[in-house]
């Protein structure tokens, strides 16, 4: 297994995980929030290197094989599917984090409150 989809394996976790705790617990979603978090960060570095042959692909379909750009760029998602994986899982974990976020300030408005 490569190293990307174990950063994606512990991202499809870590979502579950949030998915299933009490709304109430804020040291999962703490530990949560640190885990996408740092995963992501490593994603993006893989994701800039995906992009990087992605291109590559779309320019060299365009240069040597005189195709379009919208062309280029189908056969190049084909060539590189990894780039749409990363993609959509990376734009849903943001999603995921801003979540947890507000949840996480949620409790500590509420726990300011009680004080």
């Amino acid at each position: 297994m490569k190293d990307f989809e174990k950063a994606l394996d512990l991202i499809a976790r870590e979502t579950k995980t949030y998915r299933e705790a009490s709304v109430n617990d804020g040291e999962t979603l703490n530990k949560c929030l640190q885990q996408i978090s740092a995963t992501l960060a490593y994603l993006e570095t893989i994701r800039a290197d995906y992009h990087k042959e992605w291109q590559l692909t779309v320019n060299d379909l365009i240069i040597r094989n005189g195709l379009s750009v919208s062309r280029a760029e189908n056969e190049a998602h084909v060539k590189v599917p990894e780039m749409y994986l990363l993609r959509r899982v990376m734009d849903g974990s943001y999603e995921v984090i801003g979540a947890i976020r507000t949840n996480i300030s949620y409790l500590k408005s509420e726990r300011n409150a009680t004080m």
